[in-house]
């Protein structure tokens, strides 16, 4: 593509201006080849300008950054190289007008919810795509590097997608996502709200300002666009007031246009019952725990916007056994969640209690470099919920394992929980403790297949450790 016809799209000052061919968009220097556009970004360790001499060695013909830097290339200064990345990305690989768009947003069941909507858009024969926290996935799969990635490499995710003959991408959003404009220039077919409660306020520094970001993702729908969310959630009340023009709503507690309950809750799944539009439908799902239901309702209702009939949407959920990481039952009645913040902490013991008479046995941390407010709000609750609690490390970063655990054990106020710094150990001390009813329950990590610890980035994998302890034992 021309450069002038590239940048028309976006305001800045031109220097030095020479036509030339762009034919890739880099915000990496590194990733620069030959008739790249290099995008001049700044990010939590580093600031791209500092790097537009590695990218003009490796084959840059032009700069987008948000000052004038020396160099003889065509620069153009904007304001914000994050909003101008996103636009320019949308004139190079398209608007993808073919494809639906579908996000999700919420503190917790992203990751599941859009599992369901992408088994559901299988079943209905849309080849679609998916970006999460898990991983990328189109005809193969890619380790995610973050849950939603930076605009450029969203609109190249799609562009794959859409070149293997996808119909559909189903994406996380993040609230990052969202502060930081990476899906700016994406018009959404379908915004779905799980819910919201404390997490990330070491970035967004109060839950109004992350009910804020969050709530963005309905000003990114398109102009036939849908709004799916959960009338059980008090961030309803926000949504509503939006007066958005088309709405999906679900709910248990509160019945929306989908309205669901739970008919059979076993350690072995769920079947739940979807009411809509005065027609009842059974779904036996292989997911485990009664949150979950939230989950299935808001898939049906992305189905639904989309026009999908609904005896695909419950064969795509029933489809569907089980997702990495989320309440993954391992060996026996050992699971490992994601459970993170307060409120996925609850959930998930809430549920494991249905399922025991025995004891609940949790082993779980906080991250470091992280919101310190909710360590002590998760000590209290494990500790409340389960039976033993087993405080260990989970990504402490550049902060020292025994600064966070004090944290979290501010919030303990009893005597049934016991402290094992080094992880492996603390899972391989719940495993041994477990009797024949107990329910482990490793939580935290969920997917991740690292630990980070200072400067160094270890493997580790709770599951995997999970099936070592029991090879030994």
């Amino acid at each position: 593509m021309r450069l002038s016809e590239l940048i028309a799209g976006i305001d800045g000052d031109c220097y030095n201006f020479g036509e030339v061919d762009v034919t890739s968009l880099e915000f990496d220097s590194r990733c620069v080849k030959p008739g790249s556009l290099f995008i001049a970004m700044t990010g939590e360790r580093f600031d791209g300008h500092d790097f537009i001499d590695d990218a003009a060695r490796n084959g840059a013909v032009a700069f987008v950054t948000e000052r004038r830097l020396k160099t003889k290339l065509p620069q153009v200064v904007v304001r914000d190289t994050r909003l101008a990345s996103g636009r320019l990305a949308r004139t190079f690989y398209g608007t993808f007008d073919h494809m639906s768009k579908i996000g999700v947003t919420g503190t917790n069941g992203k990751t599941t919810t859009t599992f369901l909507i992408h088994s559901i858009l299988k079943a209905a024969g849309k080849q679609p795509g998916l970006i999460g926290t898990v991983y990328y996935s189109g005809k193969a799969q890619s380790k995610a590097v973050r849950t939603t990635p930076e605009s450029l490499d969203l609109f190249k995710l799609m562009h794959l997608f859409a070149g293997e003959g996808a119909q559909a991408v189903v994406m996380e959003v993040s609230s990052h996502a969202l502060s930081l404009k990476r899906v700016e220039e994406i018009m959404f077919d379908v915004a779905v709200f799980t819910n919201l409660s404390q997490d990330h306020l070491d970035f967004h520094k109060t839950i109004d300002e992350y009910r804020s970001a969050k709530l963005h993702i309905f000003a990114l729908l398109n102009e036939a666009g849908t709004a799916v969310f959960n009338l059980d959630d008090e961030t309803s009340e926000a949504i509503q007031a939006l007066h958005l023009k088309k709405t999906m709503t679900y709910g248990v507690r509160h019945r929306g246009t989908i309205w669901g309950e739970i008919v059979q809750n076993s350690i072995d799944g769920l079947t739940v019952s979807i009411q809509y539009k005065e027609r009842k439908y059974a779904i036996h799902s292989r997911l485990i725990g009664d949150f979950n239901i939230y989950n299935i309702c808001a898939a049906c209702g992305v189905g639904l916007a989309l026009g999908i009939d609904l005896e695909t949407v419950v064969h795509g959920i029933e489809s569907l056994h089980s997702v990495r990481g989320r309440m993954e039952r391992v060996v026996g009645n050992v699971f490992v969640d994601y459970a993170h913040t307060p409120s996925a902490i609850e959930y998930v013991l809430k549920s494991l209690r249905y399922y025991t008479n025995g004891r609940i046995i949790i082993v779980f941390g906080c991250g470091g470099d992280r919101d310190k407010d909710k360590r002590p709000k998760m000590g209290a609750l494990a500790a409340e919920l389960a039976d033993l609690a087993i405080v260990t490390a989970d990504n402490p970063r550049s902060e020292a394992i025994h600064d966070i655990i004090r944290d979290i054990e501010k919030g303990i106020s009893t005597d049934n929980h016991v402290v094992i710094e080094n992880r492996r150990e603390a899972i391989r001390y719940a495993i041994s403790s477990m009797g024949q009813d107990d329910i482990v329950l490793i939580a935290g990590k969920g997917h991740e297949e690292y630990q980070t610890i200072g400067d160094k980035t270890i493997e580790f994998d709770d599951a995997k450790v999970v099936r070592e302890c029991f090879e030994h034992l």
